[in-house]
């Protein structure tokens, strides 16, 4: 009698890691909200700079996952001038198709303020722009404190607020494409990393 064959499936895995605790609370409350099927670790959001970002990443791909998003401020690579160190990072991975570098100007909080308002203006760096976005987000800190509640979450969300965040990203990452910005013009990656998760959803 022949032996049956085992058809077994195996599932995709996806990652996520980022700089620190915002990236990590934001990701988690979007998992649940759209579904999507990246794992959160903490250990992959505790303080992750560049180089231990690089170590990360290569172990997840040894590891065999199947895409890899990683997420950061631009701000701080300015600040702390790993600017050279940030562009071998991205030509590291450039050819690599399960990995994806997600940079935000200057941090992942104009992110969320494109949640409420489309703007161009330019922030030196998250304390500068911290003050706009608590007119929407009274209180905004990046403590554990403030973030594990939800509330700041769902405030993001409602009134198509994600729809519009992605709008809005979209309009400000071609307005950068097309030149004549200063230094410190605004725009996130975000709207092609959540493209990437809505994929991961039907793969």
């Amino acid at each position: 009698m022949p032996r049956k064959r085992n058809h077994r499936s195996f599932k995709k895995r996806y990652a996520v890691l980022g700089q620190g605790i915002t990236e990590q609370w934001y990701l988690s409350f979007l998992k649940d909200y759209k579904k999507y099927k990246y794992i959160v670790r903490p250990r992959l959001f505790d303080n992750i700079g560049l180089k231990k970002a690089e170590r990360f990443i290569d172990d997840l791909l040894d590891e065999g996952y199947d895409y890899i998003t990683f997420f950061t401020d631009y701000d701080t690579i300015v600040s702390q001038e790993k600017r050279a160190r940030f562009d071998a990072l991205i030509n590291k991975y450039k050819s690599n198709n399960k990995v994806f570098i997600c940079e935000s100007m200057p941090s992942i909080e104009i992110w969320f303020l494109l949640h409420f308002i489309y703007t161009t203006r330019e922030f030196v760096d998250y304390d500068s722009l911290k003050s706009v976005l608590r007119n929407y987000l009274p209180g905004y800190e990046k403590t554990n404190e403030y973030l594990k509640d939800k509330n700041w979450f769902c405030k993001l969300i409602q009134n198509q607020g994600f729809c519009k965040a992605k709008a809005n990203a979209i309009k400000l990452f071609e307005n950068r494409k097309q030149g004549n910005i200063g230094r410190h013009f605004p725009y996130t990656k975000m709207h092609l990393a959540i493209e990437q998760f809505e994929k991961q959803k039907h793969a």
